[in-house]
């Protein structure tokens, strides 16, 4: 079974803005070769290949698994670095945010990636994934905006279909892949033109992802599309995040800093990462999953300004007066090193603009009018978002001096639930 792009489709879709324009080609009809091949009962423990395991939402999937009565093993594909080997890596990222796994003997971690042939694994164990799995979800893939939609074509876009071809061997697999609710920037063929921080190669990536996802899923491929916001921390990391590796939260330090927030009935969008899991988990092990979902919970500008006390002001006047603070001026030179200074400050004051851009309204309405679909199904969360954002804002060294002296309104552990009811933790290298 072979699916291919036609034509490079993708690039005319991303030129035209139209994802009508994106065409599949099969070397066998996928709904007929889905048909004749074996597949489990419905009441059957599932077995579930992850990619992406060692990564924040990740880690958060593989904890979710473990410990649902539905899956019978996971398979965990991590690629080795240097001298860590992919158990030694997942153990790093759970130490990391202190999120322990339950004890179900449930977890195989196998080292390769999904970019190589076979998925890097010796002849044995990649047949041992064709023959036996029945769910893949692909938690994996980059995190960087800085390159151009050619490298994560190779990257993600292609070995997408390749994930979908492996669904369709040997065994029928269902492929569920975590998109980004970024990509729904563009919405009419003049987004395709703009030029910011969110106008990136890594969201035409994301959106032409989205369109395949969809096409093939009308011509018969067994694949489905979770278009993910930004993942917070959670009860089970302490509030704890990646911090200002995150956009979002580099954001919200200019927002504090200002003391003032657009006022708008436009959302943002977040989700705790332990909900997010579950949320995926939920509609991958179903029955009939959906082909879509928006596991978001937002978070109003008016929440946030009541919560950090700030001011409402209109779009305009927030972002004029960003602008204005973050404008480089002649005093910011470090004459030392005159050359140097220049272009790091013009290059702060560029990104900080990008961060922003004039469209930036129009961008949110529609990420905020795609997560509220009607057809979206409501996800339960642990915690209101903003209740999720205050605590790990006071968790964030760098923006602890822009906060409000008020204590956060959830410790963790006041009678806050985990996201899975765990046995005795193990460490990962034990396994």
């Amino acid at each position: 079974m072979h699916i291919f792009l036609r034509h490079n489709s993708d690039r005319i879709a991303l030129s035209m803005g139209n994802p009508n324009r994106i065409s599949l080609g099969y070397s066998e009809d996928p709904r007929a070769v889905a048909k004749r091949l074996p597949r489990r009962g419905d009441d059957e423990p599932k077995n579930v290949l992850l990619l992406g395991a060692n990564g924040f939402v990740g880690m958060h999937m593989l904890r979710e698994l473990l410990g649902d009565a539905r899956v019978a093993t996971v398979y965990a594909l991590v690629r080795r670095k240097g001298d860590k080997s992919g158990e030694d890596r997942i153990a790093r990222q759970l130490r990391k945010y202190k999120l322990e796994l339950p004890d179900t003997g449930k977890l195989s971690v196998l080292e390769g990636s999904y970019l190589d042939p076979a998925m890097g694994l010796d002849p044995a164990a990649y047949d041992e994934l064709l023959t036996e799995v029945d769910v893949v979800i692909d938690a994996a893939g980059a995190t960087t905006h800085d390159y151009p939609y050619s490298r994560y074509r190779e990257e993600k876009v292609l070995p997408t279909l390749r994930l979908a071809e492996f669904c369709l061997q040997k065994r029928f697999k269902t492929l569920h892949v975590i998109g980004s609710v970024g990509s729904e920037v563009y919405q009419q063929w003049r987004d395709f033109y703009r030029n910011s921080f969110f106008y990136t190669g890594y969201s035409r990536m994301k959106w032409v992802v989205k369109h395949i996802s969809l096409r093939a899923n009308r011509d018969g491929v067994p694949i489905h599309i979770y278009q993910a916001p930004f993942a917070l921390g959670g009860p089970g990391t302490g509030f704890k995040d990646p911090g200002m590796e995150y956009s979002f939260w580099n954001m919200i330090s200019h927002i504090l800093q200002l003391g003032m927030v657009w006022d708008s009935e436009v959302t943002s969008p977040v989700v705790a990462g332990d909900v997010l899991a579950r949320s995926v988990v939920a509609n991958a092990l179903s029955s009939a999953p959906r082909v879509i979902s928006y596991p978001v919970t937002p978070v109003t500008t008016e929440e946030i300004a009541e919560r950090f006390k700030l001011k409402l002001v209109p779009w305009a006047t927030f972002r004029r007066e960003l602008v204005r603070q973050h404008r480089f001026r002649p005093g910011q030179i470090d004459w030392s090193k005159p050359v140097a200074s220049i272009r790091r400050g013009r290059q702060q004051s560029k990104f900080v603009s990008s961060l922003f851009p004039r469209s930036f309204h129009t961008l949110l309405n529609n990420i905020h009018t795609a997560a509220s679909n009607p057809t979206t199904v409501r996800i339960d969360a642990d915690l209101p978002s903003i209740d999720v954002m205050e605590n790990n804002a006071r968790r964030i060294r760098k923006l602890g001096r822009y906060l409000p002296e008020t204590p956060a309104p959830v410790a963790v552990g006041a009678g806050v639930p985990a996201p899975v009811s765990a046995p005795e933790p193990v460490a990962v290298g034990a396994l």
